[in-house]
């Protein structure tokens, strides 16, 4: 079988040294010194080494390839004007390690351990962005249908990931605040996650670009994926139906809260497996010219942020 480009890439050892050097090239350009972005940009680094494990413990691919941690980066390095947020880049890291270890615990209704601190993440996440609550049924429901995980064990076991975290800051808030326990009702307070009606008009071009630009790469994965699933394994069926699921779940949160920043991140994470999966194990003419003009579109993409961010500053 004849390899192309796209096939050559995918599959070789030098595209993933590549393309850390061009994420840290872009975190540089679009400021990570003068900000002092370090917070922010290790949480990258992290998460970038996190969606490396999840690959390569689920084989995700069937082949060699770093496809998918490749198509990450660069998608997570177009999102320049996500760059500044360091609790977004937090709530990224903990939700990326929580699917790692609801991963783990495929077809295990035993695994206590793995749920509880995947939800434990989960609950220290949205201590930084109350939009993590809008996932949780669906994580339970995944569990379910996808991971085959859930069980009243794994049930109760995530409720109290989720509770530990603000059980222990409660406590320290009550002892900070002279057991005053208003400041434990602003812990929980949670109506700033719910912004309607939708406003579309304050939406700035970069967002809108990259979301149109990430649906695109969704779809294609997806449909591709679908088409050509029977050639996995069943759990990695399994794993891809969830990316897909927690994509279109993700995309219909932005749709309706156009300014939800997790809805985006989660959107580039689920997204950046389908189109991985697209790029390294289609190896047609015209796929090819379609990876092509999609890796040229996301790089422009990419400048036309970099440009845009520069010039607001």
């Amino acid at each position: 079988m004849k390899k192309r480009i796209q096939n050559k890439t995918a599959e070789s050892r030098r595209t993933l040294p590549i393309a850390m050097l061009y994420g840290t090239a872009i975190w540089v350009l679009a400021g990570l010194f003068q900000e002092q972005w370090w917070i922010q940009f290790a949480c990258f680094i992290m998460s970038v080494l996190l969606v490396m494990r999840i690959n390569s413990k689920n084989l995700l691919i069937r082949i060699y390839s770093r496809s998918v941690s490749v198509a990450f980066i660069f998608l997570s390095c177009a999102a320049v004007f996500l760059f500044p947020s360091w609790t977004g880049g937090i709530v990224q890291l903990c939700c990326i390690a929580a699917l790692m270890l609801l991963f783990d615990s495929y077809q295990d209704q035993t695994a206590v351990g793995s749920v509880y601190y995947a939800f434990l993440l989960l609950g220290i996440g949205s201590m930084f962005d109350a939009h993590v609550i809008f996932y949780l049924p669906l994580l339970w429901f995944m569990m379910k249908i996808i991971v085959y995980s859930l069980s009243w064990r794994t049930f109760f076991a995530s409720l109290l990931g989720l509770a530990t975290p603000y059980w222990f800051m409660s406590g320290w808030l009550l002892w900070q605040n002279d057991g005053d326990f208003q400041a434990i009702a602003n812990l929980f307070a949670v109506q700033d996650i719910l912004q309607f009606p939708f406003d579309f008009g304050s939406v700035t071009l970069p967002y809108q670009l990259l979301m149109a630009f990430t649906t695109l790469l969704m779809v294609i994965g997806s449909m591709h994926f679908i088409h050509s699933s029977f050639r996995d394994k069943i759990r990695v069926r399994q794993i891809y139906y969830g990316f897909i699921t927690l994509g279109i779940f993700s995309l219909a949160l932005w749709i309706l809260q156009p300014h939800n920043e997790l809805a985006i991140r989660m959107l580039i994470l689920t997204t950046s497996p389908l189109i991985g999966h697209y790029w390294t194990l289609t190896n047609s003419r015209f796929s090819n010219i379609i990876c092509i003009i999609l890796t040229v579109a996301l790089i422009v993409l990419t400048a036309l942020n970099l440009w845009i961010s520069s010039s607001v500053s």
